[in-house]
């Protein structure tokens, strides 16, 4: 279905291209454009909205937007959809489809099927949907929402937000300080390079967190596998998972990192804080709160209860 362009009646061009229709949006009314040639963008433009999902359900197409700003939605099979320049929106709709944002502050939005969202220059916002979707945010400042789904997220260059939603999700932050939530699920987190934030608590899922390079805050959860690697690292824990599947921190380092307790200071304003050796597995060390286990940390000599700054749930 076609609609009416803010400089005129929205031409639509179909050809035949490697087994696909190959789409441009006009603004300028003159008629359909050319397909661009790879790498090509389609003519500067005035804001179009482009919408083929009743054009050929259950088919295929390629779309081209312009260096304006455009909104494209794609159809019920495969799409491939290159907003080019400009604040773009982009709907895949249903099927496995590629959106290209390029250039801009995109909005793109995988909806159903597998689908993979490359954001490309700008701050953009990349939203998978159903099923398993790959997400790449690209230079800038993005946020990346896998949504439902077994998704993989990676940020790329910038300061990026990444939340895996439900499933099991893997996110990488890559460079710049990033924000990574894992949700529902069993899920792997990566910081990378940076200084990252790293939240394996919001929810009961045994996740396993990564902070790579760079001074890390890492939130661990119930199960959680926690790697601070290198750098000033804090990994936080909560009193309230005391012997309930505490998380394991495997190369705390007396060196550098720290421990934040979160405790219920309404409950009990003054805890008594331990560190015992692990009466299973050798070479391990536990942090205990009133006597009950709220983490374990393999090979972590030198660790003392300097190590550990508690933190009055109140105070959040």
């Amino acid at each position: 279905m076609l609609f009416v362009g803010l400089m005129g009646m929205l031409a639509v061009g179909a050809t035949a291209f490697y087994g696909f229709d190959a789409l441009v949006a006009d603004p300028d009314g003159e008629g359909a454009d050319a397909v661009p040639q790879p790498g090509q963008a389609p003519e500067t433009g005035a804001p179009t909205h482009l919408d083929i999902s009743a054009l050929d359900e259950g088919g295929s197409a390629i779309t081209e937007g312009t260096d304006g700003v455009d909104t494209l939605s794609g159809s019920e099979g495969l799409d491939q959809i290159n907003g080019y320049g400009g604040g773009d929106h982009i709907d895949g709709f249903e099927g496995r489809d590629d959106l290209h944002g390029e250039a801009g502050q995109d909005t793109l939005i995988g909806s159903e099927g597998e689908d993979t969202l490359h954001g490309g220059d700008g701050d953009d916002v990349l939203s998978g949907g159903a099923d398993d979707d790959t997400l790449f945010g690209g230079n800038q400042d993005d946020v990346l929402d896998g949504d439902h789904g077994d998704d993989s997220l990676v940020g790329s260059d910038g300061n990026d937000t990444l939340s895996g939603g439900a499933g099991d999700d893997a996110l990488h932050g890559e460079l710049g300080h990033d924000n990574l939530a894992g949700g529902p699920g069993q899920d792997t987190l990566f910081g990378s390079n940076g200084n990252d934030i790293l939240n394996g608590a919001d929810d009961q899922d045994a996740d396993y967190l990564n902070g790579g390079a760079g001074e890390d805050t890492i939130a661990a959860g119930a199960g959680d596998v926690v790697n601070t690697g290198d750098g000033a690292d804090t990994v936080t824990l909560n009193a309230r998972l005391a012997n309930d599947h505490q998380p394991l921190i495997t190369d705390f380092s007396a060196d550098e990192d720290g421990l934040a307790v979160i405790f219920d200071d309404f409950a009990d304003p003054d805890p008594d804080v331990t560190i015992e050796e692990d009466p299973v597995s050798a070479n391990r060390m536990s942090v205990l709160i009133n006597g009950n286990a709220v983490a374990s940390l393999d090979r972590s000599p030198g660790l003392t209860l300097d190590h550990i700054t508690l933190i009055p749930q109140s105070s959040l």
